[in-house]
């Protein structure tokens, strides 16, 4: 790549240029082939967005000589000319490859604009950005099999809106009739249409204190895309007031609810999951181009431990193969642990929901900030760091089965 010329020095000799060029009737600036020429798009050009928040994918553009160089150092205007959306900066400045960034740009609803553009009196024809703002239309229901208390529901309900913030396209809504015990033996006959993902939810002794705190898996997959029609949670009883006690009662139901939608349940078939620990193989990792570009955002591009993005290669084959790397992504709530303190759900989780299919929002992320590494952490209830309590074995090992467009079971494509 070349390296860019400096604007702001150009700018002086532009002007010496001129001066010049007007005594001596000479060509002009342009006859140098220096000046900025070209606006080129380096990011999406035309994304959606849910209503009242930022895209995903902030847009840039690339400045260039007549030649094709990047221009360093000119500053470039963002100027939202449609849709009533605003940006946090609107002003930016190109860098050594000559591209600039704006701020978050945040979109209402329909269509929006962004226009990019630098100052007369350089010719250059600006670059116009298109966004179309939509509405929530994921839909998470829960079907209680056990009662929970009011705090309890008040937990579920939590999580529920917080993945529909991070996932708000819709999917295909499916008319649904199943016998009774039709995911994990427990469930009441079904004769819905499910728009868009039904779970069953159980509050039930597991295995005491400790332990396995709650287990999830989803038992009906639309068979185009595989995304997730009915599911089902477990959480034991025996853990409920500790862990609420402790304000990890809603994380570790985000968590479970992550695992019903397709988090490091559908990988395999989806053929987002290379090296498993299942299938012989010592470095497991997500292989989904959006979680891995996330990753790298977020200062995964520094990580050498192995192929990104790392999955776990320990801890059981519930919690194999299925989560992120506890040992890099420290306490990213979709490891095999839980934390105390802080949990957050990371951008590269919500891109890897996009890898499955989904239409995701970055912005319902959490802010995360990590040094990925490679080290071992202390283990849960070390003095060198925060206590983590392992999540066990958390994903359920039941049939997954295939469901047409109208409903009718297909399949089974995890006996």
């Amino acid at each position: 790549m070349a390296v860019g010329r400096s604007y702001v020095g150009r700018v002086s000799r532009w002007w010496l240029l001129v001066g010049t060029a007007a005594l001596a009737g000479c060509g002009g600036p342009d006859a140098l082939g220096a000046w900025p020429a070209a606006l080129v798009v380096r990011s999406p050009g035309i994304q959606t967005g849910l209503i009242g928040y930022p895209v995903n994918d902030r847009p840039a553009v690339r400045l260039l000589d007549a030649d094709g160089n990047p221009i360093q150092g000119a500053a470039v205007t963002f100027t939202v000319t449609g849709g009533g959306g605003s940006v946090t900066s609107s002003l930016a400045t190109t860098g050594s490859d000559g591209v600039a960034t704006v701020g978050n740009w945040t979109i209402g609803a329909g269509s929006n604009t962004l226009q990019a553009s630098i100052p007369a009196p350089f010719r250059v024809a600006p670059v116009l950005f298109g966004a179309t703002g939509v509405g929530q239309a994921y839909q998470i229901s829960l079907l209680y099999i056990t009662p929970p208390s009011a705090s309890n529901q008040a937990a579920f309900d939590a999580a529920a809106a917080r993945w529909q913030v991070m996932i708000f396209g819709d999917v295909p809504d499916l008319p649904v009739t199943l016998a009774p015990g039709s995911c994990l033996g427990n469930e009441p006959a079904i004769n819905q249409v499910v728009d868009d993902v039904l779970i069953f939810v159980t509050l039930d002794s597991i295995d005491g204190p400790g332990n396995i705190l709650g287990a999830s898996t989803p038992c009906y997959v639309r068979s185009a895309g595989l995304t997730p029609i009915i599911g089902a949670m477990v959480f034991d009883t025996a853990d409920l007031a500790d862990i609420d006690s402790l304000g990890l009662l809603e994380p570790v139901i985000v968590h479970e609810m992550g695992h019903v939608l397709g988090f490091g349940t559908i990988w395999t078939d989806l053929n987002l999951l290379a090296g498993a620990v299942s299938g012989g193989g010592t470095d497991p990792h997500f292989t989904g181009p959006k979680a891995l570009a996330a990753f790298d955002r977020i200062g995964g591009s520094a990580y050498t431990g192995g192929l990104k993005v790392p999955v776990e290669d320990s801890g059981g084959p519930g919690t194999t193969d299925g989560h992120w790397r506890e040992s890099v992504f420290g306490n990213e709530l979709m490891t095999g642990f839980v934390s105390l303190g802080a949990n957050p759900l990371s951008i590269v989780t919500v891109a890897s929901m996009g890898d499955e299919g989904y239409v995701v929002n970055y912005s319902g992320a959490d802010t995360y900030t990590h040094t990925f590494n490679v080290a071992p952490l202390p283990g849960p209830g070390a003095a060198a760091g925060p206590r983590r309590i392992p999540l066990g074995n958390d994903i359920l090992r039941v049939p997954i089965h295939t469901m047409d467009s109208s409903g009718r079971v297909t399949g089974v494509y995890r006996p």
